[in-house]
């Protein structure tokens, strides 16, 4: 019988101090209720346990903001767990989205001493050997590593980025505990299961390990900057790989003011508005007709580089497949059309559908989300809104949608704030229309739809050459009795687990009235056999007592546990 508990018997030491910070955490920041449900209590002193259901702060913060404070003070795991949530507005509802999109990641600066014994580890040689001037002082320090700015030997500029010595040990324990936690509540909870928790915190876990090796970065800074070349109105910074890997990556240092300082701009006499429908006009190149976008217009990571507008830090790219981009099409189409049962179908295909969810909930929901829309025109549809509408009927209806568009419908939303913090009176859709109505357009194209006609020709004959072997072997299997049935009992692992432990308080219940009986059966038999003389010191037991107590012992502490579990 497999143990649902999350934890090994036999933890590593670290692993049970690291348990212990994250409920001291989540206890001071008034999450005593998480403590009791992720059933952490036991990794408390006797005398803080107590204490576990009082909300000290309550009064003062929200839920979400209080969620917020806990994943700052747990360090960088939970920092970009947060950061990545804030991406899925399918995941969480608005106001914990909001929230997490605040999570501040900074931390204090590596000694410099261990940065440049990390820089010559990887890199295989000391920094004056390879730079002609390194800044030990860094310009910008996070959770996961911290930027420095050098000069090459041919004198050029560059900003070396080096991940935290250790790091990655940091957050692969972190990881592990967030698995086996992730087992536990699957078990435990519905709404886990309804989730997949499991699988969402392996998606995180993907997620993080790129973002840990700068390679991937120094290859997706390669790859946007190759989309963008033929756009001199755009900059993306060169990566010199002779000095960059898994760990640290040197990239081109772009100069310039960033979009934060907005009075410096307005002083230096940069037309705002001109600014945000340049930015605007790249992102939604990146998108609808690249498929691979730069998915944090974060207004620290756009400069303007003189006559040109520069983006920075690629640790977070969105990548739109064709199929994908098809999707989105049909959405815009059939809202449009005001197509109830079509739009309906393209949400679910968009989707990975629970057994969870109420068809005729969705259908309604839908339909009261073509009442916003209806009658309007392709150039009223606000595009960054109706992504978000369709997250939270996703969300609503437990309908898991692509990490990549709700990525898309987050970078919208951000892009639409910088494009209107430029430009008052700025409005999307008008740059948007005709990229969108490009994509309808190739969706509904004669070449697409031929395409698409013969992928489907393709599949059916795919299953006309193998229907017929598959009912040969199903008819041998009927003809000689071997044909078996698997049949999924669901929570079968759940009635199992709790038939284990009746059965174990059962035998224990046995063990102790065996116990009791015993003991009186020896004290009838007189002071001779209730009595046992230890050999050659000839101390005196009294065997019958010493079982009694004992026996009374084991009993209060079966008592105590069925009460602490809620069994009575």
């Amino acid at each position: 019988m497999s143990n649902p508990l999350p934890f090994r018997i036999r933890q590593p030491y670290e692993d049970i101090v690291r348990l212990r910070q994250i409920t001291e955490v989540l206890l001071r920041n008034g999450l005593g209720f998480l403590i009791e449900q992720l059933d952490l209590t036991r990794f408390l002193p006797p005398w803080r346990q107590r204490k576990v259901s009082a909300e000290d702060r309550a009064n003062r913060y929200s839920v979400p903001e209080r969620v917020r404070h806990t994943l700052e003070e747990l360090g960088p795991t939970f920092i970009k767990l947060g950061q990545i949530l804030s991406t899925r507005p399918d995941l969480l509802p608005s106001e914990y989205i909001e929230e997490l999109s605040k999570l501040l990641d900074a931390a204090p600066p590596i000694p410099a001493s261990e940065i440049l014994a990390e820089l010559e580890r990887e890199l295989g040689a000391p920094a004056q050997d390879l730079f002609a001037h390194f800044e030990a002082e860094p310009i910008a320090s996070a959770s996961i590593g911290q930027a420095h700015r050098a000069t090459l030997k041919n004198g050029e500029t560059v900003i070396v980025k080096i991940q935290r010595p250790g790091i990655e040990r940091v957050i692969e324990a972190d990881l592990d505990l967030l698995r086996r936690q992730a087992r536990f509540l699957e078990h435990r909870l519905a709404l886990a299961r309804e989730y997949r928790l499991s699988e969402l915190v392996d998606e995180f876990g993907q997620t993080l390990r790129e973002e840990l090796d700068y390679s991937i970065e120094g290859r997706n800074t390669d790859r946007l900057r190759h989309n963008l070349q033929q756009d001199t109105r755009v900059i993306v910074p060169r990566v010199y790989w002779d000095l960059t890997t898994r760990r640290i990556i040197t990239t081109q240092e772009l100069r310039g003011y960033k979009l934060l300082d907005l009075e410096r701009l307005k002083k230096e006499g940069y037309d705002l508005p001109a600014i945000a429908e340049i930015i605007v006009d790249v992102y939604l190149k990146q998108v609808f007709v690249d498929g691979f976008f730069h998915a944090d217009p974060h207004p620290a990571n756009i400069l303007i580089c003189d006559e040109q507008i520069g983006f920075v830090d690629f640790g977070m790219m969105g990548y739109l497949t064709p199929t994908t981009k098809g999707m989105l099409a049909d959405l815009l189409v059939h809202t449009l059309n005001e197509d109830v049962d079509q739009l309906t179908q393209a949400v679910i295909r968009l989707g990975a559908i629970e057994r969870y969810t109420n068809f005729n909930e969705l259908r309604r929901d839908i339909q009261r989300l073509l009442f916003r829309y209806y009658g309007l025109a392709l150039e009223e549809v606000h595009l960054g809104e109706f992504l978000e509408d369709i997250m939270t009927i996703a969300f609503r209806h437990r309908i898991h949608l692509p990490a990549d568009l709700a990525l898309l419908a987050r970078t919208v939303v951000v892009l639409e704030g910088v494009a209107r913090t430029l430009s008052p009176d700025f409005v999307l859709v008008d740059k948007a229309r005709p990229f969108v109505q490009r994509l309808i357009s190739e969706q509904l194209s004669l070449q697409h739809l031929g395409a698409r006609t013969m992928r489907t020709l393709r599949e059916i004959d795919q299953l006309v050459q193998v229907l017929p072997q598959r009912l040969d072997r199903l008819s041998s299997q009927l003809e000689q009795g071997d044909m078996t049935l698997g049949i999924d009992l669901r929570h079968l692992q759940n009635l199992l687990l709790k038939l284990d432990r009746v059965a174990n308080r059962l035998s224990f219940s046995i063990l102790v009235a065996a116990l009791i009986i015993g003991s009186a059966l020896i004290i009838l038999g007189g002071e001779a056999a209730s009595v046992w003389r230890l050999p050659v010191i000839g101390v005196a037991l009294p065997i019958a007592q010493i079982s009694f107590v004992l026996a009374g012992i084991l009993a209060a502490w079966l008592l105590l546990s069925i009460i602490r579990s809620k069994g009575l």
